[in-house]
């Protein structure tokens, strides 16, 4: 009797947590070691960060970038440390992340976006306009940081 008391309270409690879900939840480097992004858990929805990027030789530090190509002129003050990049990703029960969005800031443009997750060690992420045939894949691998 205590088991089966035991073992709902423990389905109780994980009720609507998908630890498949977080998988993606973690440091990734893209495949050009160009840039670096925190994926993290907002609600029932994932987001990503920048936490790294190669800066060039007229701005040497990551603080001074700013978001100057951004469409919103109250926005382009803002810096590309820690901006969201990735946002709304919605995790579809198996190894993909869909229905989000994803903001360049070399263009200041948004696009839709779905994130596959090809190996534990590796992410696909796509970025798209209208349809996901017009796109373009980025490969991420995972960090320690």
């Amino acid at each position: 009797m205590n088991a089966i008391i035991i073992s709902s309270l423990l389905l109780f409690l994980n009720f609507g947590k998908d630890p498949k879900s977080e998988r993606i939840v973690g440091k990734w480097m893209s495949e050009n070691k160009d840039i670096a992004v925190e994926v993290y858990k907002v609600n029932d929805r994932f987001a990503a960060k920048v936490i790294w990027f190669a800066c060039d030789p007229k701005t040497p530090d990551m603080e001074s970038f700013k978001d100057i190509e951004n469409p919103d002129p109250k926005l382009r003050n803002r810096p590309w440390l820690g901006m969201i990049v990735v946002s709304d990703l919605k995790f579809n029960g198996e190894d993909e992340w869909n229905d989000g969005n994803i903001y360049d800031p070399n263009t200041g443009r948004t696009y839709r976006s779905v994130v596959r997750l090809n190996s534990a060690q590796e992410l696909i992420v796509r970025g798209y306009w209208g349809i996901e045939l017009f796109g373009k894949n980025l490969k991420f691998k995972k960090i320690q940081l």
